[in-house]
């Protein structure tokens, strides 16, 4: 009833349409009847919001605000603040997974979601051509995409993007953009794209070996957190020349993938791309470009296999810090391109961060920059005790105190914030309160800070909200797709929410991107194991974690339960013993934001074979 009112924004509504609407198939007098009942409850909670004149109802518009109606208000906006403001407000579909068993009311929400949908639309358009007309690419991409979200099969926008792309050297990217758009068009409409699409399409398939102008070299050494500087050097193509535009798109997709880290900061690619096919020294590159770290490579083709090989080097102890290998058979060009990418990046970053804070270890925090604090908070906050959770804190809230603006310190600070709930450090309700609180003032100084949505995905799973624990890690990996640790909380989530089979699949990518993982993933990978009732796959993969915590523990009994082995079950006794944790196993268990009856069940039931421990 609030969302019917709210759409009609003010205007009065017949209570027979209302009553109609909502409850038409149980007659008139009980619709009535839930009328009245229902504009009880709503004045119960939020007061005198409903105004009822005789026959007709409307939303007080001087006590309350809808968004919709803000949203269908912006059909006349045009200028960029107040476009980025509408488009804030869509959020994703209208009344979205929300279902009410009446008819009528079923053909209003979707006659209602297709037209907030087309205005959405319609504001990306504007501010995207706004945005553009600007030179605000990086804004313009991001808008752009999310058109995409909403409409897939959107050939304007796919254009508009692979121009964008295009324009900014991107070329490997544009033409995996027409690549996506094709598949959308035939997946949906069983169509193609049209000659206009096509015809840009062409022309960035014309120019793709062109070499693109020098720019001027642009320092990164400068930065307010004092994030490592990273430069993707152009990778040397060992193959024919035709080859080229596979080495220069791993080169480009690094770059733009890494970019999306808000831990590190990019050289551009126009200045890299300078030092192509140049003999000049590595130091001489890194202090031309300002950059602390350089990454380098080569691919090779020989028929349908590729190898390709990558370096990360330090610019500051001039050393190799990690290198690797990665032989492919080719199939899906693109596919085989993301992949490693995917690859290389994530554990890049892991790399970058382990280097960095070696160099750091032993200084005065008072005396670094707020990068080199965040990490260290970082490295005590993975340690996961109380006495280094308190540390981390204190660490993190150092870096806020360099940088106030730092959005990643304030996502971090939450997420410590949320481990002192684990360690019982202060009322769990006022630190769920505080964790939130620091990861939401992240993301309004950063609006694309995936790691602030990360965090909120698990403070909202703390709180038992596993609907909008997924609706923010989705968001996080939107924002950044390589990040192995996103990827691995959506397998946690999706767990949580009962399909642990996919649950699974995103942990175990997880794993494959990074091969250094910590140790926490096998303890998601063990859960959506034993939801499947793989409970010797649940105990091998637990064997793993050499510090086990609370609810690794309760997966360790259970799991030994399921068995029937006596040998598993004291072993399973035994670690509990080990561990010195006070530890009522069914009570923890009960603490789980397990969506699905039959898997709280059989986790408990589970337990309940157990004698106590």
């Amino acid at each position: 009833m609030l969302a019917f009112l709210a759409m009609e924004n003010g205007r009065p509504a017949a209570r027979e349409r209302v009553a109609a609407l909502l409850w038409g198939n149980m007659g008139d007098e009980r619709a009535r009847h839930n009328l009245r009942q229902a504009l009880s409850q709503i004045r119960r909670v939020i007061g005198p919001a409903v105004r009822s004149d005789g026959d007709t109802l409307r939303l007080d518009t001087s006590l309350c605000a809808a968004d919709v109606s803000a949203l269908v208000r912006s059909k006349d906006c045009h200028d960029i603040p107040a476009l980025k403001e509408a488009l804030a407000l869509y959020r994703g579909d209208f009344l979205d997974s929300f279902h009410v068993q009446a008819g009528e009311f079923e053909a209003w929400v979707r006659d209602t979601r297709e037209e907030l949908r087309s205005i959405a639309c319609s504001v990306i358009d504007r501010l995207a051509a706004k945005l553009v007309a600007q030179g605000a690419d990086a804004e313009a991409e991001t808008v752009l995409r999310r058109k995409l979200a909403i409409d897939p099969c959107c050939e304007m926008a796919h254009r508009a993007l692979m121009e964008l792309l295009d324009r900014q050297g991107r070329r490997s990217e544009a033409m995996r953009q027409f690549k996506l758009c094709t598949e959308a068009l035939q997946r949906d409409l069983d169509t193609t794209p049209g000659p206009e699409t096509r015809a840009v399409f062409d022309a960035i398939s014309r120019s793709a070996l062109s070499p693109l102008p020098g720019t001027p070299a642009q320092s990164g050494a400068a930065n307010s957190a004092g994030k490592p500087v990273v430069a993707v050097l152009p990778f040397e193509n060992l193959s024919d020349e035709s080859d080229l535009y596979f080495s220069d798109g791993i080169t480009e997709d690094l770059t733009t993938a890494l970019s999306r880290f808000s831990e590190l900061e990019l050289i551009a690619r126009p200045s890299s791309f300078r030092y192509r096919g140049r003999a000049t020294p590595e130091d001489e590159v890194a202090a031309a470009l300002g950059a602390s770290f350089l990454v380098r490579g080569s691919v090779r083709r020989s028929g349908d296999a590729v190898r390709i090989s990558v370096q990360l080097l330090s610019s500051e102890r001039g050393t190799a810090l990690w290198a690797e290998q990665y032989n492919r058979q080719m199939g899906d060009v693109f596919e085989v391109q993301t992949e490693i990418v995917s690859t290389v990046v994530s554990t890049l970053v892991g790399r970058v961060e382990s280097a960095r804070l070696m160099q750091s270890r032993g200084l005065d925090p008072q005396r670094l920059e707020a990068y080199d604090i965040l990490l260290r908070g970082k490295y005590h906050h993975h340690l996961f005790t109380a006495a280094d959770c308190r540390k981390c804190l204190d660490l993190f809230r150092l870096a806020i105190s360099k940088d106030p603006d730092y959005a990643l310190a304030h996502a971090w600070l939450a997420c410590g914030l949320g481990q002192a709930i684990v360690h019982k450090l202060d009322d769990p309700a006022i630190l769920v309160d505080q964790s939130q609180a620091a990861a939401e003032h992240g993301l309004e100084l950063d609006e694309n800070e995936s790691e602030c949505h990360r965090v909120l995905a698990q403070n909202h799973l703390t709180r038992g909200n596993v609907r909008r624990a997924l609706w923010h890690q989705e968001r996080a990996l939107f924002l950044n797709p390589n990040d192995d640790r996103s990827l691995c909380a959506m397998g946690e989530i999706l767990t949580f929410a009962g399909e642990p089979v996919s649950g699974e699949e995103w942990v175990r990518k997880s794993m494959r991107l990074n091969p250094y993982h910590p140790e926490r993933y096998w303890s998601h990978l063990a859960r959506a194991l034993f939801h499947q009732q793989r409970f010797e796959e649940t105990l091998n993969v637990l064997d793993r974690i050499s510090r086990k915590r609370a609810d690794d523990l309760v997966y360790l009994l259970a799991s030994s339960a399921k068995t029937g082995s006596k040998e598993d079950q004291d072993r399973a006794r035994a670690a509990v013993r080990a561990s010195g944790a006070q530890l009522d196993p069914v009570e923890t268990a009960q603490g789980f934001p397990l969506e699905r009856a039959e898997d709280r069940d059989l986790l408990l039931g589970a337990l309940n074979m157990l004698d106590r421990v």
